[in-house]
């Protein structure tokens, strides 16, 4: 039986209420937004018609109104008072968001009960059109990356396996055997962001350092790296250009760049960004440091756990909407993470054994104490990464 993430019980829901408004389901590559209708639909008896865009020519405006079409003569055909279309990639044709809103529109005139779900995964595409054409018509459902429980329910992962590999379920049984999971991971999941989902978003005239810039910054996750430092290693391309090319990545869901807290905007924009990965898959397909290597090297281990704890963070500020940053000062003293809500501040730190230092935590604590909600140590002496992972954020934004 296939594991079912929560998402499966919220769709229900919606789709059980009268026709109202469009599902549109979003998320990254792998993360199951396909079997998420499959077991939808598994479990109805409302006929329904299914399409998927991709293959489709981009610039063919006539594919979504006729999948429309081929849904609604069905309906009529059988005289169903319900019917359900699904359209999988939606975002892959261009003008998607206008044609849904002209279909759409006229079965709400007719009073057709046509329910409507949408699949896509490209972020930035996705909420382009939606908030271009179809305001007050759709509701959203994000789907991110597995999270620790999940893995470990579904596929019986254990706290270093999740660090280390991450919330891909599909991989999940190829860990076992790193060098396929390596290249599974090049195949399946890196090469089709880098070469197709990017392109969805924008032309790509250096596809070579789009692909350094990738690697580079998944290396260094939850570490600083500056641009110009960026630009030097990889000694190609231009700092605006690598700029472009981390805030594309951002879109992806792959890989963010995180700037520095600043009470001042300006500041806060040209500050030096800490790179840090969506999910610790990205990071160890490139890592120097095998799993076994990576947990019998303390110091290795420090940067793993920090670098998954990031993910999550960036994972959950796609999901619950906050902005994730980092704080240093002139000293280097540094609080690794900080989730910003409005004017309203969570403080995090991440220890990987008890020497570490948190002084730099302890003083933006202070520093900033009249807008912090909640500070919170994860790991030793602190709150324990079992429990961090399964927390819910939105909470630590409550005073």
């Amino acid at each position: 039986m296939l594991y079912e993430r929560s998402h499966l019980a919220l769709l229900k829901s919606r789709m059980a209420e009268p026709r109202r408004r469009m599902q549109i389901i979003m998320g990254p590559r792998q993360v199951g937004k396909s079997t998420l209708v499959g077991q939808f639909i598994d479990g109805i008896k409302t006929p329904f018609d299914s399409f998927a865009a991709d293959g489709v020519n981009r610039f063919d405006t006539s594919w979504i109104p006729a999948r429309w079409q081929e849904a609604r003569m069905k309906m009529d055909l059988n005289r169903a008072v319900e019917h359900i279309l699904i359209i999988d990639e939606i975002q892959k044709i261009i003008g998607w968001s206008e044609q849904v809103k002209k279909e759409w529109d006229a079965d709400t005139r007719e009073k057709r009960n046509l329910k409507v779900i949408l699949l896509g995964s490209s972020r930035a595409l996705l909420e382009k059109g939606l908030n271009e054409s179809l305001e007050g018509r759709f509701e959203t459902i994000k789907m991110g990356f597995w999270e620790w429980q999940e893995m470990h329910d579904a596929f019986g992962f254990n706290m270093q396996q999740y660090i280390y590999f991450g919330g891909f379920p599909g991989l999940a049984p190829d860990i076992r055997d790193e060098d396929r999971w390596r290249n599974l991971m090049e195949d399946t999941i890196i090469t089709p962001i880098l070469t197709r989902d990017i392109l969805e978003i924008e032309e790509i005239r250096n596809p070579a350092l789009l692909r350094q810039v990738f690697e580079l910054a998944c290396m260094e996750s939850a570490r600083e790296l500056s641009l110009t430092k960026m630009q030097g290693t990889m000694n190609s391309g231009t700092v605006p250009t690598i700029k472009t090319y981390l805030n594309i990545l951002d879109q992806t869901m792959s890989l963010k760049p995180i700037q520095k807290y600043s009470p001042s905007p300006i500041k806060e924009k040209n500050s030096v960004p800490k790179m840090q990965v969506y999910n610790s898959a990205f990071r160890n397909r490139y890592g120097l440091y095998s799993f076994k290597e990576a947990m019998t090297d303390s110091a290795e281990w420090g940067r793993q756990v920090e670098s998954a704890v990031g993910a999550h963070l960036a994972n959950r500020s796609i999901l619950d909407g906050f902005d994730l940053l980092y704080w240093r000062n002139d000293r280097k003293k540094e609080c690794d993470y900080v989730l910003k809500k409005g004017q309203a501040l969570v403080a995090i730190e991440v220890k990987s054994s008890t020497a570490d230092d948190t002084k730099g935590f302890q003083e933006f604590s202070k520093l900033y104490a009249e807008c912090i909600t909640s500070a919170l140590i994860v790991g030793p002496e602190g709150l324990p990464l079992d429990d961090f992972f399964r927390i819910d954020l939105k909470s630590l934004f409550k005073k």
